[in-house]
């Protein structure tokens, strides 16, 4: 392995969001992300167990952004996503949206499960859209070579690539730079962290979750999944009506 230096945040810091629902902030040590949680793509369609959710707006803002650590650090045990991180997200889009453990919280493949649309999100228990899938799609928007995401260890997130990944679907650069690929097959991103998180003591693996994680806040009980419901298609007819 080579000698680790720290990642070169430039991109992360310099450009200017693509996406207006996003706005990002900095100090020393933290990039803040906020969004409305809503992506600019359509949501839903290709669904075939709906856990009987729908996207709404989330308050991603102020005290509760998503942060991201500017400086990210090697971990000495790194935590692999099959036994942990089933609540909660481990990385944030360029476009704002959160991306969770390609487990469900059941510990089952959501992708294989039927539970994902066509861009590899849907709506959890909070009526709060997420991805389970690392969002390749958005690489025709940001451009190629810029992550398309970052975990919240601080490293980035990138599409598929042909070089040769770790256990954890990442690679070190020449440079002794970190960073993690999309993969096309399970388990999709990020099968380990390789950076250090801090978890929230009041979870446990594998629901446990990383902290600071921004919350949530649903309007009405989670729902049980419907196996075989297929949703065809996904129209907002207000804010409150879909």
């Amino acid at each position: 392995m080579s000698e680790f230096s720290a990642n070169d945040q430039t991109y992360i810091l310099e450009k200017t969001p693509i996406f207006k629902n996003v706005s990002t902030h900095h100090d020393d040590k933290y990039l803040y992300v906020e969004s409305n949680g809503i992506p600019s793509h359509e949501m839903m369609t290709g669904i075939t167990s709906w856990q009987q959710q729908v996207p709404i707006d989330q308050d991603y803002t102020n005290e509760n952004s998503w942060v991201i650590p500017l400086q990210p650090e090697l971990a000495d045990e790194p935590l692999m996503a099959k036994d942990n991180f089933m609540k909660g997200a481990i990385a944030i889009a360029a476009n704002g949206i959160p991306i969770f453990n390609p487990l469900n919280n059941r510990g089952e493949d959501t992708e294989a499960f039927g539970e994902l649309d066509n861009w590899g999100g849907h709506s959890g228990r909070a009526d709060d859209y997420h991805y389970h899938l690392a969002p390749t799609h958005l690489q025709s928007q940001i451009g190629e070579g810029k992550p398309i995401a970052y975990a919240l260890d601080g490293f980035p997130v990138y599409g598929e690539t042909d070089d040769e990944l770790n256990e954890y679907l990442g690679k070190f650069n020449e440079d002794g730079s970190y960073e993690y690929h999309a993969t096309s097959e399970f388990p999709y991103l990020i099968a380990g962290l390789r950076g250090k998180v801090t978890i929230n003591p009041d979870t446990k693996a594998p629901e446990n979750e990383i902290s600071p994680q921004a919350h949530t806040y649903g309007v009405r009980p989670a729902l049980t999944p419907l196996r075989g419901a297929e949703i065809t298609d996904y129209k907002i007819i207000s804010t409150t009506k879909y």
